[in-house]
Formats: structure tokens, sequence, C-alpha cells
């Protein structure tokens, strides 16, 4: 176990931030905290919020409900902002992408020409449904995903899945194709300290967006969702990948935001668990191939890396002071919940997902 006295004494330094203040935090609990070389204390995620999980399967909303990014198709029409469109080559391809947005362990009903799928959240209880029907009669609409009122699915009320054949032309979805490499802007963060008191330590966080190198594990030239990775380098550098308090701290003079919020979501992390678990050796070569570019992408060792391939993502329980991980440490993976107390270091991934392409 990684629990040398320099790194313990910068790690219980940071756990003194604002997760110090959460109410009733059982002492005994808060001493438990998760050795990424054993994850003896990691918990099992008791249910999926299928709500949540359909909401970032198409569009990613901040802590505001405003639109973060867009996983799946546009409003085409200005005036109907929430009806969305996605290009699609037939039926077939309409009802694979809309049951790849049925959370894990749900289902979605099989009817007369289509599904009726119960939003329920993780305990079971009902927050609306959508309905998914093949269409005739419209011209260009194959199939369409509908939203029962009173269902809270921000920014899309509708989902027209539309014949490829009628997509302009000058909005063709890009072909990503399994192995290869693609340049794409988005966030990096570096943690930096800025007093050097251990017991009321301060930290600034720098976020750069710029242009990083993606690695394509599943094309979408295959009839498949094209899914890109960036791992954070497991760097000798303690700034690129601190303890979760960082992640979930709001209290940063140069960001107005948790930094955790911009990670992927669940769902997104569920599709990446769902190939490392089926083509590890597929995940090994990209670890590889990457780390021969001199990223690090493999976990490595060192008193200022993680050792792990553990990665936070934006769900993040303020009652149980747990946060979402992604842990790809073993050949079978997992998402499973970690103290956000922790005192030891995590890093982070970036995922996109593409739609497969429609010819």
């Amino acid at each position: 176990m990684k629990k040398n006295l320099l790194y313990m004494l910068m790690v219980l330094a940071c756990v003194a931030m604002p997760l110090t203040s959460c109410e009733d935090e059982p002492q005994n609990e808060a001493q438990e905290q998760h050795d990424p070389i054993s994850d003896e204390d990691q918990t099992t995620i008791a249910g999926y919020d299928a709500l949540e999980y359909l909401q970032s399967c198409i569009v990613v909303v901040d802590k505001n409900g405003d639109v973060e990014r867009r996983v799946y198709g546009k409003p085409l029409d200005a005036s109907q902002p929430t009806v969305i469109s996605i290009p699609v080559k037939d039926l077939a391809m309409a009802e694979q992408i809309f049951l790849g947005w049925v959370a894990p362990e749900k289902e979605a009903t099989k009817v007369e020409n289509g599904y009726d799928y119960n939003l329920t959240d993780e305990n079971g209880n009902n927050q609306g449904c959508v309905s998914f029907r093949a269409v005739t009669g419209e011209a260009g609409v194959i199939a369409r995903m509908s939203v029962a009122a009173g269902t809270d699915l921000k920014h899309v009320s509708d989902v027209k899945f539309i014949s490829s054949d009628l997509w302009p032309e000058n909005d063709e979805i890009a072909k990503y194709e399994a192995g290869k490499t693609y340049m794409l802007n988005d966030n990096v963060w570096q943690w930096v300290r800025k007093t050097s008191s251990l017991r009321d330590p301060k930290y600034y966080v720098t976020c750069e967006n710029k242009e990083i190198e993606f690695y394509c594990i599943q094309g979408n030239d295959n009839g498949n969702e094209a899914i890109l990775v960036w791992l954070c380098p497991d760097a000798n550098e303690t700034d690129k990948h601190p303890v979760p308090g960082l992640y979930v701290n709001h209290d940063y003079d140069d960001v107005d935001y948790d930094v955790y919020t911009k990670l992927p979501s669940v769902a997104e992390a569920h599709k990446v668990l769902k190939f490392h678990n089926e083509n590890y050796d597929a995940w090994q070569t990209m670890l590889k191939t990457m780390d021969a570019k001199g990223y690090m992408w493999s976990a490595q060792s060192g008193i200022s890396t993680t050792g792990n391939s553990e990665f936070l993502l934006n769900e993040y329980d303020t009652n149980t002071i747990r946060i979402k991980c992604l842990d790809l440490d073993n050949k079978v993976g997992k998402i499973c919940n970690v103290w956000a107390t922790s005192w030891f270091k995590y890093r982070y991934m970036h995922i996109r997902i593409f739609p497969p392409l429609p010819n």
C-alpha cells in the first residue's frame, strides 16, 4: 500500500477542506478511506436512476440544468429547441440507439410498434416515462421517442429518428475508426497549492480547454456507436490527479464550477466499461499505443502517481459523501462508489460518444 509519510502528510491536509463540514459523518467511517490497491471499502451501486441515465445519453446537463454538451442529435427547428433529430439508416438502427439508452438493470417493455420505458430511480420510484414507436405517414420520420408529461427530461421533449437520405449533406456524422486517434477539444485541469499550511491548505485549479488526442476504442463505421477516450496521465506530477476532495471542492477563485460536474456521466462510463470488459486485449493495446507516445495512460509507479486506473465521474452524493468511480484496475472493471474524503489520489478521463454512421 502506498502510504509513505510524505504522501500521507500531503493528503491528510487535503481532506480538511469543505468536505469536513458535512454533518454527522461517523468518525469510524470517515477513517475508512479507500486504498486503490485493495478496493476493500468500495461499495457497489445499489441501482441506477433511469431518468438521469437517459438524460446523459442524449444531452448532458450541468447542475443548473443547462446544456453541458450534446451526445445525440440536435434541434433542426429553432422554434422547437427541445425536439431533437437524429439521422438513421432504418428502423433497426433507430431501435438499437433507443435500447442503448436503457439503464443497466432497467427494461423497456415491448409493445406493438415499439417500446414503453418507465423511468424509475435507484429505489424503484417512478419518474415518468418515454415511448418509442415506429412512424408511418410522416415524411422522413422513421421512428419517434416521445416524452410523457411530467417527465423531467431536460431539453428533450421529442426525439425524431430521421431517414439519413433527408439529412443535410453539410451536417453529416463524422466517421471514427477503431484504433485511430483524433484531436478534439476538452478541458485539462491542474491543481496547485497556494499555501504551505498543513492545517488549512488552500488550492487553486487552472483549466485549459485545448486540443487533446483521443483514442477511438470503438468505431461508428460498423453500425455501433463510436467511443473515444482520453485518460489523465498517471504522471509523476501531483497537480494532475488529486484527492477526490479537490474534484468536489466548490471554493475555487479560478473556476466557477465543481470540477467533477465536467467529468463523464455514469451512462458514458458504462459504455466504456462494457467495451473494456468485453475487449480487454483491445483496451491494453490502446494503453500501450498511447504510452509509446509518451502519454502515460497506464497505471504508473512513483510517489506522485496514483498507481491505478480508477477514474472519477460526475455523480457525487453529498448525503453519503461518496462519488462514483470507474474502476478499470482489473480485467473485469466496475463502476462503484468511493469516499469523497479519501486520502488517495484519483484520475479522470474524458469520453466522447458519437452515433453510428447511418449509411
